[in-house]
């Protein structure tokens, strides 16, 4: 017998292995077949009210370099291929393009994007609208194109997908709508725009250093006529017909070859530069080729896109005194201004590289002037026929350098060259891209069985109770005598959960039904064959319990209420019976007795009577309508159980019917409400514990406790109440 000491070393139950989760499973196997049902029937439900919708597809091709048109080096958009792609798409997504194509195909009068806009033309939603269109005329005019609704724009961008490809040039523009002829229609018509939008950043930029060019080559060609007019006339004045510099002074020659060519390459300079200094002094910073290469311009105009869509769309939903209208918008400012102060470094840093080259300029053409002043002090007319002579070739060759660009640009601008490509127009898609069906329901259908099982797991987690005769012995030490299921009253058609014997027929108006102890056992065999099995294992169970003799007076009880303790004492008493012996059965349970009501015998006079000295042992015990079988009751209700049972009376009873019957079931009050069992426990020859299916393991473990505390000889316990549904689960770990 395990000593109180020992409790404490005694662990929980064993964990839980592979197969005792599959038994989990198959346990709450109606809960999570029901979550699954429920889930998958609301997503079906959610899926037929839903309207589908189309995505046209377009795939282009985007380039870091413009292809030439004479086959000579690409122009460099940017350094950063990251930033620049990163430009690309926010052009894609930007509202000015998309107002170009909603402008195309007259979208705003669409019954789509109608009914889109449709719920936003409220009282708050005008208010809203009003302080944006405010707050965009204050400082985003023009951007949305004219003539269109800021609230259409949203719900193009809305429908607007970019998709880049991953470790490609390829992008993927997608467009969703309940039409699928629109849908197709609207990428193309985004793509053309976006290509459109493309060329016309080029050709800009390229019109303002045509338009210089052509006004400097009209410079040059009158410079180039007065400087052959000179020489001419020059040599005409001096007589010379032809003359070499290099045949009278090769040193003299190479030195004023060098200076000329340093002046050349000074007016190269200038006239390279001051291309971008007429477009800054027209205003137009943003044609200056130093600014669009610029990256972080670039970036500071894509963070200017972001904060600008992000404020549109606060905008139409809050004031703009709401703290995030008001962060955003400082946000907006501030990246502006950035990008503004950037410009103005580099059109300030471009008009000191100009102002440079022109006194660089004029500081060769003095020492180029200083040199033939020299020059002419030294040498004859022949000096200066040659200077005449040099300075024609200059400008002659300026003429043709200048020309020759002029054609370059011209020709470019009128091929209509872009970097984009069109690698797959946008086709009328014969299936819905949204909802998919399938999918969804079989995404919520897993989730939906996770949930189940999970839910399972911390239903069974949060159960405190036992789950099978073996966690019970290996919980308190001591062997489980059986595991009882619960049972249901067949005429009543309910379950009664072990508070009710399998015994029915012994229920109040049945008596009649009942005449021999024969008759009650069929009716145990037939209607409850797996309980009546339970107990006959536990009266095999106690004549084992002792090798020498076994236990002839046995005391049933329990650690709470509602346990079963007296189902199970008077069960057991039967089976007892059915081996022709004498049984009887006590009714300890001085507070709330039950055993005269499951037998439907007279509740009086009983051991109380008996205690009290008003009857006879003998007169108190009754006989049952099973063979064998007999019943002291409780009888009259007293005043203090406890002592009753702790007098010296009862000693003597339990001696003199220990004599007279061959065994004596006491079926008592629970251990931890009240001390009536302890008291009784040591008296006895065993001691069964009871516990039920759903009892705290910590009180299960006091009562076994209380009762090692008090000198009993606990014979065991029974696991009561185990669900006949899951017998699978506990079949492993019957004892019969």
């Amino acid at each position: 017998m395990p000593r109180v000491g020992k409790l404490e070393a005694v662990g929980d139950a064993r964990a839980p292995g592979l197969r005792k989760r599959w038994h989990t499973m198959r346990t709450h196997l109606r809960l999570i077949v029901g979550v699954v049902a429920s889930v998958e029937l609301l997503t079906l439900c959610a899926l037929l009210k839903m309207t589908p919708t189309y995505t046209g597809v377009s795939t282009i091709l985007i380039n870091r370099e413009t292809p030439g048109v004479f086959d000579d080096k690409a122009e460099q958009l940017d350094p950063d291929s990251s930033a620049f792609y990163k430009t690309q798409y926010a052009i894609l997504k930007s509202r000015s393009l998309a107002a170009a194509v909603v402008t195309q195909l007259g979208l705003a009068k669409n019954p789509y994007f109608v009914k889109t806009i449709v719920p936003r033309q409220t009282l708050w939603g005008s208010l809203r609208t009003l302080f944006a269109q405010k707050e965009r005329s204050a400082g985003e005019s023009g951007q949305t194109g004219p003539g269109v609704r800021p609230e259409i724009i949203e719900a193009y961008l809305k429908d607007l997908t970019i998709r880049p490809e991953s470790d490609t040039r390829l992008t993927k523009i997608m467009f969703t709508t309940p039409d699928p002829v629109l849908s197709a229609k609207v990428a193309n018509a985004h793509v053309q725009a976006f290509i459109l939008k493309g060329y016309r950043l080029h050709l800009q930029n390229g019109s303002v250093a045509q338009h210089f060019l052509e006004g400097e080559l009209a410079n040059l060609e009158q410079r180039l006529e007065q400087s052959q007019a000179a020489l001419n006339n020059y040599r005409r004045q001096r007589g010379i017909v032809a003359f070499s510099l290099d045949d009278q002074n090769p040193l003299i020659s190479q030195r004023m070859t060098d200076m000329a060519r340093g002046l050349v390459q000074a007016q190269e300079a200038r006239i390279a530069l001051q291309a971008d200094y007429e477009t800054i002094n027209s205003n137009d910073y943003e044609a200056v080729p130093a600014v669009v290469s610029s990256v972080l311009i670039q970036r500071l105009k894509l963070e200017s896109s972001r904060l600008e869509g992000q404020y549109a769309g606060l905008a139409d939903q809050f004031t703009p005194d709401y703290p995030p209208v008001a962060q955003t918008r400082a946000q907006l400012l501030e990246v502006r201004a950035r990008e503004r102060q950037e410009v103005e470094r580099i059109v300030e840093s471009i008009k000191i590289k100009y102002q440079v080259a022109l006194q660089r300029e004029d500081k060769v053409r003095k020492n180029l002037e200083l040199e033939k002043a020299s020059v002419l002090a030294l040498k004859d007319a022949s000096l200066r026929d040659a200077i005449l002579a040099r300075e024609v070739e200059t400008n002659r060759e300026l003429y043709k350098d200048v020309l020759e660009r002029i054609k370059s640009l011209g020709v470019a601008s009128e091929a209509r060259i872009t970097n984009v490509s069109i690698v797959d127009s946008a086709e009328t898609p014969d299936i819905a891209s949204s909802p998919k069906k399938a999918l969804t329901l079989i995404l919520a259908g897993l989730l939906a069985a996770l949930s189940g099982i999970g839910t399972a797991f911390v239903m069974e987690g949060a159960d405190r109770g036992f789950k099978d005769a073996g966690e019970v012995a290996h919980y308190l030490g001591t062997p489980n005598l059986a595991t009882v299921f619960s049972f249901t009253n067949r005429n009543k058609g309910n379950h009664y959960q072990n508070e009710i014997p399998a015994l029915e027929c012994f229920a109040p108006g049945n008596k009649s039904e009942v005449t021999t102890g024969i008759a009650a056992e069929t009716a145990i065999i037939s209607s409850y064959a797996a309980a009546s099995e339970a107990y006959r294992t536990i009266r095999t169970a106690i004549l084992l319990s002792k090798s020498e003799e076994s236990p002839k007076t046995i005391l049933f009880t329990s650690g709470t209420v509602g346990e079963g303790k007296s189902v199970t004492a008077i069960n057991t008493a039967v089976a007892f019976a059915q081996l022709a012996d004498q049984v009887l059965v006590i009714d300890a349970d001085l507070r709330r007795p039950r055993c005269h009501e499951i037998f439907a015998q007279e509740d009086r006079p009983g051991l109380v009577d008996v205690l009290n000295g008003r009857v006879e042992l003998a007169q108190a015990i009754q006989p049952t309508a099973i063979e064998g079988l007999h019943l002291l009751s409780a009888g009259s209700p007293p005043s203090n159980p406890s002592e009753m049972l702790a007098s010296s009376k009862m000693p003597e009873i339990l001696a003199t019917v220990k004599i007279s019957y061959n065994y004596v079931l006491i079926d008592s009050a629970p251990i931890l409400p009240v001390t009536d069992s302890v008291m009784l426990a040591p008296l006895v020859d065993g001691v069964v514990l009871v516990t039920g299916r759903k009892a705290a393991k910590r009180a299960v473990r006091e009562a076994y406790a209380r009762l090692v505390q008090a000198g009993a000889k606990v014979l065991g316990s029974v696991l009561n109440n185990v669900d006949r549904r899951q017998q699978h689960y506990y079949s492993n770990d019957l004892t019969y």
